[in-house]
């Protein structure tokens, strides 16, 4: 039995995905080529064989290439050696086609991007490549022969392959593209979380702060910057253990999360200190809602200990009156330094002299 890790699970379901991706958009494209290229073929009075080829290629190609990769160990190395392979044979087609304009131009347009779009230079140079000597060969075979009449028909059964395909491919491509930015934007806000308290970390704080003074600034709001320091932090580690330290952080943020305004933002400002960005506030306000958080958490209690009383310093700063994030900064701490010095477990407003 095998067995994956996440990650090989990860690569394998990526693998997976490009290889259907590209099993549907190769049997798309062979099936509209197979028209103007079989009508080419008709008019230039080509035998059976090549249209049994041409047939292969279209229907039997497709499905032969995907359960090729299926069974690869490498699906995605397999299915880049098939777009290789799909190119050599657009080279050969066009080659019996002797150039006939119409459909020679429009596969090789699509070919092109097509390869551009699944692999980048790499895979289209690869592409060129086989589709140069596949067509160089086969064109000296057919006794190098040059079509540059074509009929009514086989434009009109050229027209599918140049609108449908590349309608497709435009749709594939923004999929990817889209699918490409709400990963980003996953992986961006993961990495700007804090993952123990699911809040914000310092540096998604920094940002919010920067924007909230901005506007503040601008007269779009009246933000207030609240500091939370849990008093005595280093005791509780020390008596009960650094989990009972990261169990108490986590109930403060949860309490945090659920008692201050949707638009507000708690986040982790440094090991034990904990912050609030309130976006819309007054003086009596944001008094209001320390005391309401302060005596929410000093009903907390520990796993470990029933008896335990939790106590927090908060610090306010407005930023109306800071002529800059870095003061409006130290403002915050300025107050909260001041309850600290006055005994710790209350709240204190910085304002002017």
């Amino acid at each position: 039995m095998n067995y994956y890790s996440p990650d090989d699970n990860h690569l394998k379901l990526r693998s997976t995905r490009f290889v259907r991706r590209m099993f549907a958009m190769r049997q798309l494209g062979t099936l509209l080529c197979f028209c103007p290229i079989l009508s080419v073929l008709m008019e230039s009075g080509k035998g059976v064989i090549p249209c049994a080829l041409l047939f292969i290629n279209a229907f039997v190609w497709p499905y032969l290439a995907w359960q090729l990769a299926l069974v690869s160990e490498d699906p995605t190395g397999r299915e880049r050696t098939s777009l290789t392979l799909d190119a050599a044979f657009g080279g050969a087609w066009i080659a019996i086609m002797g150039l006939s304009p119409m459909p020679s131009f429009v596969i090789m347009a699509i070919l092109i991007a097509d390869r551009y779009a699944a692999g980048g230079w790499p895979q289209l140079l690869a592409a060129l490549q086989a589709f140069l000597v596949a067509f160089t060969l086969v064109w000296g075979v057919e006794g190098w022969p040059l079509t540059m009449s074509f009929t009514s028909r086989t434009v009109w059964l050229t027209l599918p392959l140049a609108t449908v395909y590349l309608l497709a491919l435009s749709v594939v491509s923004y999929n990817l593209t889209l699918s490409l930015r709400m990963k980003n934007r996953e992986l961006e806000r993961i990495a700007l979380m804090d993952p123990g308290l699911k809040i914000p970390n310092r540096r998604l704080f920094e940002r919010r702060l920067e924007s909230e003074f901005l506007r503040t600034r601008r007269g779009e709001s009246a933000a207030y910057l609240m500091l939370i320091d849990v008093d005595h932090f280093k005791a509780v580690n020390d008596n009960f253990g650094h989990e009972a330290g990261d169990f108490l952080l986590a109930e403060i943020s949860a309490l945090l999360r659920d008692g201050v305004g949707l638009e507000d933002i708690p986040a982790r400002f440094g090991g034990d200190e904990l912050c609030v960005i309130v976006r819309d506030a007054q003086d009596s306000s944001i008094v209001a809602l320390a005391h309401t958080l302060k005596a929410r958490i000093a009903q907390l209690r520990l796993p470990a200990s029933a008896d335990f009383n939790c106590s927090v310093s908060i610090g306010i700063a407005p930023a109306s009156q800071a002529d800059s994030i870095h003061h409006w900064l130290r403002h915050a701490d300025n107050a909260l330094y001041r309850v600290k010095r006055s005994g710790r477990n209350g709240v204190h407003l910085w304002q002017a002299a």
